[in-house]
């Protein structure tokens, strides 16, 4: 879909060392990348998305869609050894971005959403300097090999 997707977008620019989106990078792996969300409302907020334009699970054969599956647990990992949530939500929704990406989004006892759905209630978006996002990419990306 190229242009048009904003996931396809949002998958070519983290892997452009010039694009300013290039520092939410967490790590490519063979059919996805890991993006640290831009809004940290709740710490640890990413998104997995496939790399090539998909917008169904069951489009996939289901090595690629096992494979899929497995990085994105990967990365559920690292941020539970990284942040330590109470809890991690895991969403694939794709109605107002049709491309496949996961949302993996810690949550906290105190997060002020707690135990509600996140996308119910509006939340401040919490933007960060860069250097903060390269903070929170700092303390995940040791646990990505264990």
């Amino acid at each position: 879909m190229g242009k048009e997707c904003e996931i396809c977008q949002l998958v070519a620019d983290v892997n452009d060392p010039s694009s300013p989106r290039s520092s939410f990078r967490i790590t490519e792996m063979a059919v996805s990348v890991a993006v640290l969300s831009s809004d940290q409302f709740f710490k640890g907020y990413t998104l997995v998305a496939y790399k090539e334009h998909v917008t169904e699970l069951y489009h996939l054969p289901p090595d690629k869609r096992g494979e899929y599956c497995e990085e994105m647990i990967k990365i559920a990992n690292a941020l539970d050894k990284a942040f330590r949530p109470d809890k991690m939500n895991y969403e694939l929704l794709g109605n107002q971005q049709a491309h496949m990406h996961w949302h993996l989004i810690p949550r906290y006892r105190d997060d002020g959403l707690w135990g509600l759905p996140v996308w119910v209630q509006r939340h401040e978006k919490k933007m960060l300097a860069d250097k903060e996002y390269q903070e929170l990419i700092g303390r995940i990306n040791p646990h990505l090999s264990s």
